[in-house]
């Protein structure tokens, strides 16, 4: 028996507490599950940081195409009018969709999403911006003259957010686990159920 106030540890064969009930076993190693860190979720500022700097690359695309229609006037190069034109539209959609994420326009969210519905996963996004950047680096050089480096930054920039994107979305897919695109003109105000667009 064991005295009054010493531990039942003390004195061999004392123990007040047998084996676990049913033969279980209790796991002693710390997986570190239980008093892991708890870090805030960052993904919706992520979220937002891409934006900007996918609205910055859209003028910057809108810009460069704008150029070289202009600069196409002295060249009359046929075929670097389709690319300006393209580059221009693509830039522009890339642009409606990022605005609408900002804030709801119904009936052109509608058409967005009926007519380009990859725009409202990461992945169709980033082969997009990967397919556009190709348009971008495809701009003569004699079309543009010293603006040039406008050329390769944009290209560059749509290329590496286009990559930067599919990285990250295998590599780390909490990142874009609560993204969801824009949902102006499909619900209705007030609705509870929301059509979910997931990524």
């Amino acid at each position: 028996m064991v005295a009054y106030g010493e531990p039942d540890w003390a004195s061999p064969g004392a123990a007040t507490t047998g084996a676990p009930a049913g033969g279980a076993e209790i796991s002693t190693v710390n997986t570190g599950a239980v008093n892991a860190v708890q870090r805030p979720d960052r993904s919706k500022c992520t979220h937002v940081v891409l934006s900007l700097v996918l609205i910055g690359l859209c003028a910057a695309m809108c810009a460069l195409g704008v150029f070289a229609l202009i600069n196409n006037i002295r060249i009359e190069d046929f075929s670097e009018w389709f690319i300006a034109s393209y580059m221009i539209l693509f830039s522009v959609l890339l642009f409606m969709y990022e605005l609408m994420w900002w804030c709801g326009i119904g009936p052109l969210n509608r058409v967005i999403r009926k007519n380009f519905g990859f725009m409202y996963k990461i992945t169709g996004k980033a082969f997009y911006m990967i397919l556009v950047a190709c348009l971008c680096i495809g701009v003569s050089k004699e079309v543009l003259g010293n603006l040039d480096w406008l050329r390769w930054f944009t290209g560059i920039g749509w290329g590496f957010v286009g990559v930067l994107l599919i990285f990250l979305q295998i590599t780390s897919p909490q990142t874009f686990a609560n993204y969801r695109g824009p949902t102006a003109g499909i619900l209705e105000p007030g609705s509870s159920v929301a059509e979910e667009v997931t990524v």
